[in-house]
């Protein structure tokens, strides 16, 4: 229902195929599972860019196994244009898993680089779906929480502090969205949830989708129509993580003469109020304790906090993390969490 709403961003339904912390959970004692799949990745003749493999991995306990593909579909770009697919093959992917004399719990964790058709499983012994017991967390934010430079799909930094937190993960992280967007308030709104949590600003600068003037507005809409339908659970807003790029400078994002993300000047236009992530700390803090007098579960969290301008000198583009840095920012989520969120019910 959300494409009509959308569909003049064709970035949005690309992205939102791609799944990330997505999972299947099954109780087992199978010892053998065989995966079947087609896998739809992407290349781009603009810069030669190629789509990573396709990754699934399964994990029991400490057991974690990844077994990735490169003979899918290929859909093939010019810029943002689609030229043509190429048809490829289905993907198998086979794994031997530890003895276990009676069922446990088995996740299955779906490629976060590309979408998939899930075509079978087959095990040996039967596959009986997991009672999801845990706190629910919708989480939403823009590629730094969607993660595909992340190895491995359990590798993005949300499902690893749900692992660790004991969460039951729903990652609305979209790369090149999270824009505010009154489709994804209502998606977030109708889904049930114990905890929610919004990662805003960053592609509101790296793409100057938004000014001093809307920014804070589009944000009060946004918590606005969350809490139509969630009145009590927690919320937690984050800023933006550290881009040397744009903590002064606005966007729209450029590449600079280092190949990393470059911000721009300001403006002649002064009254325009072009947003740099500083600017949109601040307003998100100032917002937050605003509406906390009458929302006593609503919650601010710096997302300096999580990777900061050291951290930040590793990131290979300027702009997203690699994988040790989502773990890095996933650490930091868990360090936080018994000083930042002791007051929220749902730990």
């Amino acid at each position: 229902w959300t494409f009509p709403q959308h569909a003049h961003a064709p970035i949005v339904a690309k992205v939102a195929g791609r799944l990330s912390g997505a999972r299947l959970e099954f109780e087992t004692a199978a010892t053998e599972l065989a995966i079947t799949y087609r896998s739809t990745r992407d290349t781009n003749l603009t810069n030669g860019w190629v789509g990573a493999p396709s990754i699934i991995t399964v994990t029991i306990d400490s057991f974690e196994e990844s077994i990735g593909h490169d003979n899918g579909n290929l859909e093939v770009y010019n810029d943002d244009q689609l030229v043509e697919t190429i048809a490829g093959e289905d993907s198998v992917a086979r794994f031997a898993l530890p003895s276990a004399s009676e069922p446990r719990l088995v996740q299955i964790w779906l490629p976060h680089t590309c979408p998939i058709e899930l075509i079978s499983i087959d095990s040996d012994a039967p596959l009986m779906p997991a009672a999801r017991t845990k706190p629910k967390w919708v989480h939403y934010g823009s590629s730094i929480s969607h993660c595909e430079e992340a190895s491995v799909p359990p590798g993005v930094w949300p499902a690893i502090v749900a692992r660790e937190l004991d969460l039951d993960l729903y990652s609305l992280g979209l790369g090149g969205c999270a824009n505010l967007e009154q489709f994804a308030a209502r998606t977030i709104r109708e889904l049930p949830s114990d905890l929610i949590s919004l990662k805003l600003g960053i592609n509101v600068v790296n793409g100057a989708t938004m000014t001093a003037r809307t920014f804070a507005p589009a944000v009060h809409g946004f918590l606005d129509t969350i809490r139509e339908a969630r009145p009590d659970v927690p919320i937690l807003v984050i800023s933006p993580i550290c881009c040397p790029a744009h903590e002064n400078n606005p966007g729209p994002t450029m590449a600079g003469l280092d190949g990393k993300a470059a911000g721009q000047e300001f403006g002649p236009h002064t009254w325009i109020g072009e947003l740099t992530l500083r600017h949109i700390r601040a307003t998100l803090e100032a917002l937050v304790a605003q509406r906390s007098t009458t929302d006593p579960n609503l919650y601010y969290m710096n997302g300096l906090e999580l990777f900061d301008e050291v951290e930040a000198e590793t990131m290979p583009d300027g702009l997203h993390p690699d994988s040790d840095g989502y773990a890095r920012i996933a650490a930091n989520f868990i360090a936080a969490h018994p000083g930042k969120w002791r007051a929220l019910k749902t730990f």
